[in-house]
């Protein structure tokens, strides 16, 4: 009887260990953030997960960023949305027919924007947001707003306003850590 005991406890000690570690987005992602990071410090980094509450861990990941055993840094990747599936034209009443794409941002130790980048979006429609220089204008403040200090972009409303509204938000989550 105690040995059942025992093994229901660890059952469920084990349970809360794997749903605290538990990420809804794709592990192939913080790879591909890695390889950015080792560029962006110039030289090998290394991630460590920030655990964060349900709500937030649907749409984000937030990292440590060590750099000989130093904290560097932080980054976080997250999911926004872009058009509809269909295309962007198409009407629709539901929340869950967008397509979805991720991107990362890459914080110093002192929380300020080093950089954004796109890690995939597939979207046939607001790919323009990945460029590079455009991706530039979220590197200087800690406020951001679609025709104030970020340019809008024709044919890619939808993206701008998403990637704008995911970096301000993951401002607040960065804030808080």
């Amino acid at each position: 009887m105690k040995h059942r005991f025992y093994i229901g406890i660890f059952f469920v000690l084990g349970g809360f260990t794997l749903a605290a570690s538990y990420s809804y987005l794709p592990g192939y992602l913080s790879h591909k953030m890695s390889k950015q990071l080792n560029k962006l410090f110039d030289q090998e980094v290394l991630i460590r997960e920030i655990s964060m509450n349900d709500t937030l861990a649907l749409n984000h990941q937030l990292y440590e960023v060590y750099s000989a055993d130093t904290l560097a840094g932080y980054s976080m990747i997250t999911r926004a949305l872009g058009c509809k599936i269909g295309g962007c034209d198409k009407p629709s009443e539901d929340s869950i027919s967008f397509e979805q794409f991720y991107f990362f941002t890459a914080f110093d130790k002192d929380k300020n924007i080093k950089k954004v980048r796109v890690l995939e979006y597939t979207s046939d429609h607001g790919y323009q947001i990945a460029n590079k220089g455009w991706l530039k204008q979220f590197e200087k403040g800690k406020k951001f707003s679609v025709g104030e200090n970020i340019d809008a972009i024709s044919g890619a409303t939808i993206s701008v306003k998403s990637i704008t509204a995911g970096v301000n938000e993951q401002l607040r989550i960065i804030q808080k850590k």
